[in-house]
């Protein structure tokens, strides 16, 4: 598998790929929920991005299918780390790519460039601000949440993270933590019935109702939508005719699930 990298690797660097760009090393691969690990890179430059950014990841392999061998991925590590992490979902049906990547063992390399995404937190830090993630959709929330602390900015933030199952849920961790130290209030809810008699969070799909309720000062905040095309074109529509502002939500479609 390493020999198989390092030939693709070296194609790479002397072809395409641009100037900026990372080749990273495996460091650690850990499950954190069903079908989702988590990845972290060794990452000895001096590299720079704002929480909630992402990158285009390349990853040569043989049996490639039409989906290719790059994908842009969302850091999920925060600024303040000296590593770089990131969540991904894996399905049965995974393409080529996340099947190579699931085979990535520990000194393995992987090639990122093309650092990018305007979805980062807002200049002026008494703006008020709802996060809206669905399944792994959360990572870019969780390099926002782990800067602030580790920075110890506090913002006035509320967190809305959407599950399958309580198994689902990845970076609790850090979440309760930002609740701890900083107020920013986490609220978890599942959708999969039957919901088990231990679950104190949300029940069903978040909608205009759940908003309303548990953020009564919704109309004076900003949304940060994270997820599937789907979900985020969903809460898109249930925001605007809650009547929030276009310029009030941003939106982050989340296109590494495939």
């Amino acid at each position: 598998m390493i020999k198989l990298i390092d030939k693709f690797l070296s194609q790479i660097i002397i072809g395409w790929l641009p100037k900026k760009k990372l080749i990273l090393e495996l460091k650690e691969k850990t499950p954190i929920a069903f079908e989702v690990y988590d990845f972290l890179f060794k990452q000895d430059q001096n590299f720079k991005f704002k929480a909630g950014q992402y990158m285009e990841w390349t990853l040569g392999h043989d049996g490639q299918d039409a989906r290719g061998i790059r994908r842009y991925l969302t850091i999920a590590s925060s600024p303040t780390e000296k590593d770089i992490r990131m969540g991904v979902k894996f399905y049965p049906n995974s393409s080529s790519f996340k099947q190579s990547m699931l085979s990535l063992g520990i000194g393995d390399k992987i090639v990122a460039s093309q650092l990018a995404g305007d979805f980062v937190l807002p200049k002026n830090k008494d703006k008020k601000l709802v996060f809206i993630a669905g399944g792994i959709g959360i990572t870019p929330f969780r390099s926002m949440i782990k800067y602030l602390l580790d920075t110890k900015d506090k913002r006035d933030i509320i967190l809305f993270y959407s599950n399958y199952a309580p198994a689902d849920i990845v970076y609790k961790d850090v979440f309760d933590q930002g609740e701890r130290q900083l107020g920013i209030k986490t609220i978890y809810n599942i959708t999969n019935t039957p919901y088990p008699d231990d679950w104190r969070g949300e029940r069903g799909f978040i909608d205009a109702q759940m908003i309303k309720r548990t953020v009564p000062d919704y109309k004076e905040r900003t949304f940060y939508l994270s997820g599937s095309h789907s979900m985020v074109v969903a809460f898109d529509e249930i925001l605007r005719k809650m009547g929030i502002k276009k310029r009030q939500i941003k939106k982050d479609f989340f296109p590494g699930l495939v």
